[in-house]
This record gives C-alpha cells, structure tokens and sequence, in this order.
C-alpha cells in the first residue's frame, strides 16, 4: 500500500488541470497599492508652558505659536512626514462672546463636513475641559476638527489642513494619517489642563 501523500500526488499528476481555464496565459497584474505612511509614535509633550491652558502634541510634530492680541493665540502642528497641519486658535472670551464663538465655531464645523458623513467624540478632561472631536472621512481638506471649553471664557478650537494634492487625492492613501492624527486629538482632549 501507498502512503497516502504520494497518491495524492499521483492523483494531482493525472488529473491535470480542472480549474476549468481555457487558455494557459498568465495572470494579470493587481494594480499597485499606494505606498502607506509610517504614523508617529505615542509619544507626546506640552505645547508650552506659558499658555493659559496644557496642550499636549506628538512629539514628533513641530509646533509654531501667534499671538494677535490679548484674546486668541494661533498654534499650528506640523506633521512633517504627513505633510499636514493641525491649526489651532487658543482665545479668551468673557459672557455671550465665548457662547456666540462656540455657536458660530460648530456652524463652520458643519460647513466644513460639507453634508459628508462625520463621527462626534464628546471627552471632558479630569479638570472640566470638555471637548468635541468632528471626523469626517471623506472630507479632503479638513477630516478632523476640534472645539473644547471649560464654559468660563476659555475657548480652544481647531482644524486638520491635508496636504493639497495627495497621490491620486485617494481615502486609501490619507486615511492612516487621519487615524494617526485623530489618536492625538484624543489624547490632547483628555489631557487639557487650564494653567
């Protein structure tokens, strides 16, 4: 008697090929994947130590500060490997102001999702800051938004700027870093502390 891995084999060699295939061509090509990006660690640190409130960025990023005046302070993240920029506007607002600037910063939240599709991630930090984080996949040049406030006149708000022209502008390519990002705004809306 035969061991049974040879008349396997005898029975392979016999039968030939009954896939059913009319021609013996070769296959076609899948089309080529887009190249993924390496995300950033989770690894953070303060943005700095002379705002009124801690905000905690990738440490990986580089991070440029603004003032105008005494009510708001531009912050913007860059994402180096990303090509991306996470712009924020830090301001200090006192009665209906700080009410009237949160009403008109989620209107043009909903005008940036532009009718698409969108996630909201409600977060309040250990010290009262609660925060709202907008994702909007489909959205090309702001996926990501965020609005956090401890209600007293602190206001925190920002956007994640794409790059303007992506590989073949394709959710398959920018998505890793949308998801990369949205882990920082995350963790920089559990962790917002007022100085």
């Amino acid at each position: 008697m035969l061991p049974t891995f040879v008349v396997a084999a005898l029975f392979i060699l016999f039968t030939g090929d009954c896939t059913g295939r009319a021609d013996s061509t070769s296959a076609v090509p899948r089309r080529t994947a887009y190249p993924r990006i390496e995300l950033y660690d989770s690894v953070y640190r303060p943005v700095s130590l002379t705002l009124p409130v801690r905000i905690m960025v990738n440490d990986s990023t580089t991070v440029d500060i603004a003032s105008h005046g005494d009510a708001a302070t531009w912050i913007d993240v860059r994402y180096p490997r990303y090509g991306a920029t996470l712009r924020l506007t830090l301001s200090r607002l006192e009665g209906d102001s700080l009410f009237t600037a949160i009403a008109n910063r989620r209107e043009r939240m909903v005008l940036n999702a532009g009718g698409l599709r969108s996630t909201v991630t409600e977060l309040t930090a250990p010290d009262g800051l609660s925060s709202e984080i907008v994702a909007t996949p489909g959205a090309m040049v702001t996926p990501l938004q965020i609005i956090a406030t401890d209600s007293t006149g602190l206001l925190l708000t920002g956007a994640l700027e794409m790059p303007p022209a992506l590989p073949g502008n394709d959710a398959e390519y920018y998505m890793p870093i949308v998801e990369g990002v949205e882990r920082d705004l995350i963790h920089m809306a559990k962790n917002l502390t007022a100085e």
